[in-house]
Formats: C-alpha cells, structure tokens, sequence
C-alpha cells in the first residue's frame, strides 16, 4: 500500500546522523506491517536498513541479534545442536504464516516493537530472559528486560527517536528447552492464546501471550509442581475480552497450552 502523505524519506547510515526527532514521524524496518494500512498520522520514515544492525554474533556470555535482522535468518542460521531453545524461534516465525517473501523482508526489531498482543516473538526472548538494548539518537544506550519491554498493546517503554539496536539472550539460557504452543480458530488466524515455557532441571520459565495484553511471565517456585502452579496462577490475570472470544475462554484456552507444554 501506498503511504501518500509521506513527505520525507531519510536513511541515515549511522543513528547520530538524525539531528532531532519530530511529531509523525517513524522508523522504517521491513515495512511489512507499516504498509500493510493507512498511516495518516506519519509524515517521516527514517529507514533503518541502512544502519546495517542484521548481524547475528556469539559474545562472550550472549548471543546477540541485530535489530534490523530478517526474519529469514533465525530459521537459516547453523544454530549449535546443543543449543535447543534456538527451536522457540523458529516456532514463532512460523506462528506468523507468513509468507516466505515476508519472512524476507521483516525484522526481528519491528516484530518485537511493533508490540501486537499476537506478536510471535516477544513471549520467546521473555522466556529466554532476554535484554534489549536501547539507543537514542546520541548513540546513547540503556538495557531493559524483555519482560518490562511492552507495557501493552502497541506500547512500549521506548521514548521518542529511541530505537531497539539489538537483542541479547545469555548463552547459558539458549540450552534450555521451550516449547511454543499457540491457538486459534483457524491456523492462519492471530493467536488468541500463546503459551511459551522456557525450563532447565531448576527452573521453569513461562510466559502467557496473545490471551493479554503484552506478554507475561508467571512464576513458578516448585519445578515438580509447576503445571498446577501455573494454571492457578491464570485467575490473577487480566485476559482480553473481545469480539474474537471472551476473557473466560482465553484463559481456559491458555490453561490447556500449559497443559500440552508439560506433556509434550
């Protein structure tokens, strides 16, 4: 789709190079979703393809993920044997449906920030205990945890003219096992329940999506009694209520994702 009341395009090849930020104006990663429908409020893009933050680097203690990497890359990168949890990414690439054009072009950056209570990918890196690390337009950085990230539907902590450079998962972290469970009326419908468990032999990591606002990780003290825990733990939640299902049937829903995580 054509955005005709755009009036400026600029692609800066390095962030510092954005001398102010203004009103209507927004970062450009795939596009994907950003032309998928009327932006009438928008009259800037700042292209982020430039920049060239694609990179996927082992660190010291962290695998790191560029902001602007493609979605194509998480399933085409010779992840380690070892490293099981690299099998959650490509659970929530396939989550999308989408088609293999898309997964070209989209990022993992703008699937995280575009902050959908059906985004594919934020309940993985909470799982996984992910940072993300945040720049603004100095070059200046702060870290914040995946899990305080998305405040809630469409919106996150990042402040004007700031921009996620990159994600940051322990190493330790990427040995664990996850499984990614997700439900919806029809497969290639938005996910009215996302259930993604994270889990190693001292703990359990889960994280309930799609069926709420923004992801949100339950805790669980007692590894031999995590299912029930879990479960127990969804009457404190406040689960959507929409045209699509009601809250009730959400968390009904989400408490069978648990449910099949642990048995399978």
């Amino acid at each position: 789709m054509d955005l005709p009341n755009i009036e400026t395009y600029l692609r800066p090849d390095e962030i510092q190079a954005i001398p102010n930020w203004g009103e209507g104006w927004a970062w450009l990663a795939g596009g994907t979703w950003l032309f998928s429908e009327p932006q009438p409020h928008l009259k800037v893009l700042v292209d982020t393809q430039y920049l060239r933050w694609s990179e996927i680097e082992i660190q010291a203690d962290y695998l790191s993920i560029g902001a602007t990497c493609a979605l194509i890359k998480l399933l085409e990168y010779p992840w380690l044997a070892e490293w099981t949890a690299t099998a959650g990414f490509k659970s929530a690439v396939a989550a999308l449906a989408a088609s293999l054009k898309v997964i070209n072009i989209a990022t993992v950056g703008g699937n995280i920030c575009l902050a959908l209570s059906v985004g594919t990918l934020a309940p993985v890196m909470v799982a996984l205990n992910a940072s993300y690390e945040i720049w603004n337009l100095k070059g200046e950085s702060r870290l914040v945890t995946a899990k305080d990230f998305q405040l809630g539907f469409k919106k996150t902590v990042l402040q004007p003219g700031e921009i996620l450079r990159r994600i940051l998962i322990p190493l330790s972290n990427l040995k664990w096992t996850i499984n990614y469970q997700r439900f919806s009326i029809a497969a290639t419908d938005p996910a009215l329940a996302i259930v993604v468990i994270a889990s190693n032999h001292q703990q359990v990591r889960c994280v309930i999506s799609a069926s709420v606002a923004a992801p949100r990780l339950l805790k669980c003290e007692d590894v031999k009694t995590a299912p029930t825990q879990l479960i127990n733990s969804l009457e404190n939640e406040d689960f959507i209520e929409d045209r699509r299902a009601s809250a009730t049937y959400r968390r009904e829903m989400t408490a069978v994702l648990i449910k099949r995580c642990f048995n399978n």
